[in-house]
């Protein structure tokens, strides 16, 4: 189901609806440019996989509609209020993943880019691990990686295995093919350390996959949220993922 799309200034702005792997309704937010689309963007919110919203990321998808790119920001059930685990999240990505292909197709997009922050880029990664899917861009915001180390007490907290932790952790699951990428973490960030984001670059690498890792001295998780008051990390960030999604990365200006 549609609803009417609004028109803001740069770009229009519609709610679609695709259903999760239980058959619950879910919104695919989709910010599409006025102009000609010059690539495609879906985004997952963060959040511990137990809260947040899709309008977590409406800032960065509004300003790279506005700078050509069809995005979207896609909802999932949140453990705890549909979902069991982070399991049920993934099959709700992989539905919202279907539905943003058709919409990117129908902008005459053949490649799409997946991304998303803290809990919304394993989902991210969930898909970009898939040899099903192929991408052509991958944006993470200080990913979880690991459920198997992070904090210690992910598996308990989900009442899952650690066979199924493991199964929802991006860092067991590199391999070969996976879309370039560009990851922005903090140095202090106390629920992902740099170090786990480091490796993770360094598997990718070493997994053929260029991946570029923009840390941030001394920042936190979350460090990349908008600010109506401003935060520089959030333009930095946003100005990188924009040329990394153009493949004007290092070029000048």
């Amino acid at each position: 189901m549609n609803r009417s799309p609004i028109e803001r200034t740069g770009y229009t702005e519609r709610t679609e609806t695709f259903a999760a792997a239980d058959g619950t309704p879910l919104p695919l937010h989709v910010f599409t440019p006025q102009g000609e689309a010059r690539a495609a963007l879906l985004l997952f919110h963060g959040g511990g996989w137990m809260i947040g919203s899709p309008a977590m990321l409406f800032p960065q998808a509004k300003a790279l509609a506005q700078a050509g790119v069809l995005t979207a920001s896609a909802g999932y059930r949140l453990v705890g209020a549909g979902a069991d685990s982070p399991l049920d999240c993934m099959a709700d990505a992989e539905n919202a993943d279907r539905l943003f292909r058709t919409i990117a197709a129908d902008a005459g997009l053949a490649s799409t880019g997946v991304g998303g922050g803290s809990a919304g880029g394993q989902l991210a990664l969930s898909l970009a691990s898939s040899p099903a899917r192929d991408y052509d861009r991958l944006v993470l915001f200080n990913p979880a990686l690991d459920a198997c180390c992070e904090g210690a007490a992910v598996a308990d907290l989900f009442k899952v295995s650690r066979q199924q932790a493991r199964a929802f952790s991006p860092l067991h699951h590199v391999r070969p093919g996976m879309p370039p990428a560009v990851m922005f973490h903090g140095t202090d960030d106390q629920i992902v350390p740099i170090a786990l984001a480091r490796r993770f670059r360094q598997l990718l690498t070493d997994a053929g996959t260029p991946c570029e890792l923009v840390e941030f001295p001394g920042a936190g998780h979350g460090f990349f949220n908008h600010d109506p008051n401003g935060n520089p990390a959030y333009d930095t960030v946003l100005d990188r993922t924009l040329a990394h999604l153009l493949g004007t990365a290092g070029q000048q200006p």
